[in-house]
């Protein structure tokens, strides 16, 4: 995703900055989230109980170094209300394009996928890679806290959760990052066992690493086919799969 610096630079970004979109339907409508890139390594595993985790949200103590909230743009006044936001705080002012403000999970991975560039631009700024792994050095350990993070969250938490690996995954194939793609692929595999199996999450993972042109627009359909699913959604749901089964058969004309 093609990022561009309304404020500040793109070879010193400060760490902080407000990012938004513009509404596909009315460009005048500004959707603001904020970046923050800390300057230290976080293990939120060490202050927060696990049976407290899942009221943290979206913040996950493997990634809490590099994090945007609220997890989905909010709608502002208007850009001007964003400059003179920034200017008070010294903030970066980043532009990402355009979004359906009502397709939540396309917008949180787009998030997502602005909050690594951002991280990645600060890391080479300071000379080192911002950790995107914490807690237990042991694998063992790391799978523990894991399997008690996941049992305790809600099903919306865990779509949330699965929205942002997807856009860690997308990241890192787009980067070439070997090691990042299987820590990403590994990560979603063990979340989609305590995901119901009509969710058909091994089906995402493999359309978010094909190389397909249409690869990112499709899984935005798969990702939005298990909210429809956990909402009970069942009007849209057939809506959501109709159009996946236009794209896939399109996918084997184009391959054919």
């Amino acid at each position: 995703m093609d990022i561009v610096f309304d404020y500040g630079s793109q070879e010193r970004p400060k760490g902080h900055a407000l990012l938004y979109f513009r509404s596909s339907s009315d460009p005048e409508e500004i959707w603001v989230t904020y970046m923050v890139i800390l300057p230290i390594a976080v293990d939120v595993s060490k202050y927060v109980p696990p049976f407290l985790m899942n009221q943290v949200g979206e913040l996950c103590p493997k990634d809490l170094s590099a994090f945007a909230f609220p997890p989905a743009p909010e709608r502002l006044g208007s850009y001007g209300d964003l400059k003179e936001m920034a200017a008070l705080r010294d903030d970066d002012i980043l532009f990402a394009g355009t979004i359906n403000p009502s397709d939540v999970p396309a917008a949180m991975l787009s998030i997502n996928e602005v909050v690594q560039q951002y991280a990645e631009m600060y890391s080479q700024l300071v000379g080192v890679r911002v950790p995107m792994e914490y807690g237990d050095d042991s694998e063992e350990g790391g799978v523990a806290v894991s399997e008690v993070l996941y049992g305790l969250m809600s099903e919306g938490d865990k779509l949330g959760e699965l929205t942002k690996l997807v856009g860690r995954l997308r990241f890192a194939i787009e980067g070439s990052d070997s090691g990042l793609i299987r820590e990403a692929e590994e990560e979603i595999n063990f979340l989609a066992r305590h995901l119901p199996a009509n969710y058909n999450i091994p089906q995402l993972v493999q359309v978010v690493k094909s190389s397909d042109r249409r690869g990112a627009e499709l899984a935005e359909l798969y990702l939005q086919r298990c909210y429809n699913l956990a909402q009970e959604d069942y009007g849209k749901l057939g809506q959501v799969e109709q159009r996946i089964s236009d794209f896939e058969g399109e996918r084997t004309a184009d391959q054919g």
